[in-house]
C-alpha cells in the first residue's frame, strides 16, 4: 500500500487528546506532562466535526492546526482521525431522515455515535467532502504519522440499519450477488418454504422484527445471513471510500481504524484488508470484574490475526470506565500489567484512554490518566514508569512478534448463523467457544494465533475450530490436507451442519467434515432445556467432566476411537468425543461443549503427544513470547494477581527490567512483570 513501514513497528505510547474540549491555556501544560511521561503521539479530531465544519461548507482548521503545532514543539506527533462517527446538529437539521432505523422500526435518535445511516447520500457526501479537505490539508504533513478512519464502526449495535435506503441498497446488493437472477436467490434461500418465492428483487424486504416474535425469530435463515453480510460490507465500503481519498492525497499514509473487542457484526478479516495496521480498543475491566486472573488472550490473538502482524491498541484502559455505572477502579500496578500483556501479545503502539477525564458528556465517569482536576496522580506516575520501561525495551524488542504453532479458527458466517439460530440457551456462540479454547491454550502457556477459514494453516501444528457451523467443501478439503500432512485438528460441536447459503447440508453431520472427523452424528439433544438436567462425560481415564448445552451422539466410523462417552439421558455410553487418525495427523471431534477445565483435561494427552501440552499455570499468571527475526525469544511472565508467586522459567536468560540472570525460578510480585531474553 506504499505506507511508511517504519511507522508500524516502533514501540510507542500515545493518548487521545480532545483539544476541542479543553481551553487553549491548558494545552501547554498537558503537552509538557505527556512529553515527560514518554508520550510521543496524540490521537486527535475523531469527534471534532462541529469544530472543523461549524456550518455547512464552512471549514475552520485553525484550532487543530494550533494544537498540532504545540504538540509538535514537544516532539509529539499526531494520529489524525476522520470525525465521521458523530455528525454536527446542522447536518441533522438539513437531513432529518439521516437516522438509522432499528430492526423494530424505531429511529436511532441523534445524540450519540454512529447515528447516521451509512447509505444516506447526504451523510456520505458531507463525510467525503470533509475527509477530502482534511486529506488535502494534512496529507503530506510530517507531523501526521497515521490516520484513524472513523471511530468504532458498528458500536452500540449500529452495524445494521433497516431504513428504506438500506432496503433499496440491499436489493441491489442481492441482485449483484445472484447475477440478477431471482430464481438463484429462491434456490439458495429455499423460499418454497412458507410460500416465500420472489418474482423480483424489489419484493425482498430487510429482516425486520416480526410482530409475534422477538429479534430475528421466524425469518428466513438465508435472508438473515445475507443481510448480515450486506451490512458488514456497507460499513467496510464506507471505510474504504475514506481510505481511498486519504491515500490519493498521501500515498505513504498509515491508515488504521479502532476495532472493538467482542464485536462481530462486521467481518473484521475483510475490513482489515483496507488497513495498513489493525488497531483495537482494550478494556479488560469489562471482563474481569475484580477477578484475579489473566484477562483473555483471545482478543489480542484475534486482532493480530486479522492481518497476521503486530497491532496497535488505540484505546487501552487506564482508570475505571463507565457511562451510567462505573467499573471497579484498577488498583495501582494494574494499568502496567495490562500494558505488558498487550506488548507481549503483539502490540507495538499502546494509546491509553483517555488523557484527562471529561467534565462533560456521557463519558464523565470514564476515567483517564489524569482526573477531572487535571492534577497528576497515581495513574500518571504509573504511566511514567511504563514509559521508562518501554524505552529500555525498545531496542531489544524491535521487529519482534509473537510466533505460534497453534491457531484458533474464527468464522464470521458461522457466528452469524448461530447468532440467528442459537439452538441452545447458552454456550454455543462462536466467540464464547473460541474464548474457551483460548483460555485452555493460554492457561498452559501455549501461544496461538486466530485465523479465518481461508487462511494458510500449513505453518501450524494445531488448529482448533470451536464451531465451524458453516463449512464449504473447499474449506473441508483444505483441512483434510492439513491433517494428512501431520496437523492436529480439533472440531467443536455443530460443525459442518450448513453450507455457505445457511442451508442445512444433505450429508450426515458433520457434513463435508465427516470423512476427516471419522464419525457421523446420529442425533443431537439440546439437554439444556430439560429442567434440572446435568450432563457429564466420562473419559478413558475414568474421570468425568461436565458437559453443557448440547449433546451430539457420535457414531465413530471404522478405526475411529471414542475418547469419551456420555453419562446420562437415553444415550448414556454413546460417544461424545472421537479421535480419528487421518494420514500423518489426527482430528479430534467434540460432540458437546466443555468448560475450560474439562476441555483442558480432554486435550492434554493429545496435545502432549505432539509437544503442544505446555504446562499448567496459576490462574493469575500469563506467559507469552515475542521472537526476533534472528530467532531470539523474549518471554514475558505476568502476574495478574495480588499475591507474590514463584514459577519456573521456561528457559534461562537475562531479565531485561532488572538486569538479573534467570536460571531457574522467577519470583513475581503482586501485579509483577518479568521480561526474559532467553539464551
Amino acid at each position: 500500500m506504499g505506507h511508511n513501514e517504519s511507522e508500524l513497528s516502533k514501540l510507542r505510547l500515545a493518548v487521545p487528546y480532545y483539544f476541542e474540549q479543553w481551553p487553549r491555556k491548558r494545552w501547554e501544560t498537558d503537552a509538557k506532562l505527556m512529553a515527560e511521561a514518554g508520550i510521543t503521539l496524540v490521537r486527535m479530531a475523531e469527534f471534532a466535526w462541529s469544530v472543523l465544519e461549524p456550518s455547512r461548507g464552512k471549514y475552520d482548521f485553525s484550532r487543530l492546526d494550533e494544537a498540532m503545532r504545540l504538540f509538535a514543539s514537544h516532539n509529539i506527533a499526531t494520529i489524525l482521525c476522520t470525525p465521521s462517527a458523530a455528525y454536527p446538529p446542522w447536518l441533522h437539521a438539513k437531513h432529518p431522515d439521516i437516522h438509522q432505523v432499528r430492526s423494530n422500526g424505531l429511529l436511532k435518535e441523534y445524540g450519540m455515535r454512529q447515528d447516521a445511516c451509512k447509505n444516506h447520500p447526504g451523510y456520505r457526501r458531507a463525510v467525503m467532502k470533509l475527509v477530502r479537505m482534511m486529506a488535502t490539508r494534512y496529507g503530506r504533513d510530517e507531523r501526521v504519522k497515521a490516520w484513524q478512519i472513523d471511530n468504532e464502526l458498528g458500536c452500540h449495535g449500529t452495524a445494521r440499519c433497516f431504513c428504506p435506503r438500506c432496503e433499496s441498497a440491499f436489493r441491489a446488493w442481492l441482485a449483484g450477488r445472484f447475477e440478477h437472477n431471482i430464481n438463484r436467490l429462491n434456490s439458495a434461500w429455499g423460499t418454497a418454504f412458507w410460500s416465500q418465492e420472489y418474482r423480483a428483487f424489489q419484493e425482498v424486504s430487510v429482516p425486520r422484527e416480526p410482530a409475534d416474535r422477538m429479534g430475528k425469530q421466524g425469518q428466513n435463515p438465508g435472508l438473515l445471513l445475507d443481510f448480515a453480510r450486506f451490512s458488514s460490507e456497507t460499513n467496510i465500503r464506507f471505510l474504504a471510500e475514506q481510505a481511498s481519498i486519504i491515500r490519493k492525497a498521501s500515498p505513504r499514509a498509515v491508515i488504521t481504524h479502532n476495532l472493538m473487542k467482542g464485536h462481530f457484526d462486521i467481518d473484521y478479516f475483510c475490513l482489515a484488508q483496507e488497513l495498513d495496521v489493525v488497531s483495537w480498543d482494550n478494556y479488560p475491566f469489562f471482563e474481569l470484574q475484580g477477578e484475579e486472573r489473566a484477562p483473555s488472550a483471545f482478543p489480542h490473538a484475534f486482532m493480530r490475526g486479522l492481518k497476521q502482524r503486530n497491532v496497535w491498541v488505540m484505546e487501552q484502559a487506564a482508570g475505571p470506565g463507565g457511562w451510567d455505572y462505573m467499573q471497579p477502579t484498577p488498583e495501582p500496578g494494574r494499568m502496567r500489567v495490562w500494558y505488558f500483556q498487550a506488548l507481549a501479545r503483539g502490540a507495538d503502539l499502546v494509546c491509553f484512554f483517555r488523557w484527562r477525564t471529561a467534565r462533560f458528556g456521557i463519558e464523565q465517569y470514564w476515567h483517564g490518566i489524569l482526573p477531572h482536576s487535571g492534577i497528576p496522580g497515581s495513574r500518571y506516575g504509573e504511566l511514567r514508569q511504563i514509559g521508562t520501561e518501554m524505552r529500555a525495551l525498545a531496542a531489544e524488542l524491535k521487529e519482534t512478534t509473537p510466533e505460534a504453532r497453534a491457531a484458533i479458527l474464527f468464522d464470521h458466517d458461522s457466528h452469524w448463523s448461530l447468532e440467528f439460530q442459537p439452538q441452545a440457551k447458552e454456550a454455543l456462540g462462536v466467540p464464547s467457544l473460541a474464548g474457551c479454547a483460548a483460555q485452555v491454550l493460554s492457561g498452559r502457556g501455549v501461544d496461538f494465533d486466530c485465523i479465518a477459514p481461508n487462511a494458510d494453516v500449513s505453518r501450524y501444528a494445531l488448529v482448533m475450530a470451536p464451531s465451524l457451523h458453516i463449512c464449504s467443501r473447499e474449506v473441508a478439503q483444505k483441512l483434510e490436507r492439513f491433517v494428512a500432512d501431520g496437523g492436529l485438528l480439533v472440531l467443536g460441536p455443530l460443525s459442518g451442519m450448513k453450507d455457505s447459503k445457511n442451508a442445512v447440508v444433505e450429508e450426515p453431520f458433520p457434513g463435508f467434515l465427516s470423512r476427516l472427523a471419522g464419525c457421523t452424528v446420529e442425533e443431537a439433544d439440546v439437554f439444556s432445556f430439560v429442567p434440572g438436567c446435568t450432563m457429564r462425560v466420562k473419559l478413558l481415564t475414568g474421570a468425568a467432566v461436565p458437559a453443557q448445552a448440547v449433546a451430539e451422539i457420535l457414531a465413530p466410523l471404522t478405526g475411529t476411537l471414542a475418547l469419551a462417552t456420555y453419562c446420562g439421558r437415553y444415550y448414556s455410553g454413546k460417544a461424545a468425543v472421537t479421535l480419528n487418525h487421518f494420514g500423518k495427523g489426527a482430528c479430534l471431534y467434540l460432540g458437546t461443549v466443555f468448560d475450560a477445565a474439562g476441555l483442558s483435561e480432554i486435550l492434554l494427552s493429545v496435545l502432549s503427544d505432539r509437544g503442544l501440552g505446555g504446562r499448567a499455570l496459576p490462574a493469575a499468571v500469563e506467559v507469552a513470547a515475542r521472537t526476533s527475526p534472528s530467532g531470539t525469544s523474549f518471554r514475558f511472565y505476568l502476574n495478574h494477581g495480588s499475591q507474590t508467586l514463584r514459577i519456573d522459567a521456561l528457559a534461562p536468560g537475562l531479565e531485561l527490567l532488572t538486569g538479573r540472570n534467570i536460571t531457574g525460578a522467577i519470583t513475581l510480585d503482586a501485579l509483577g512483570v518479568a521480561v526474559v531474553k532467553e539464551r
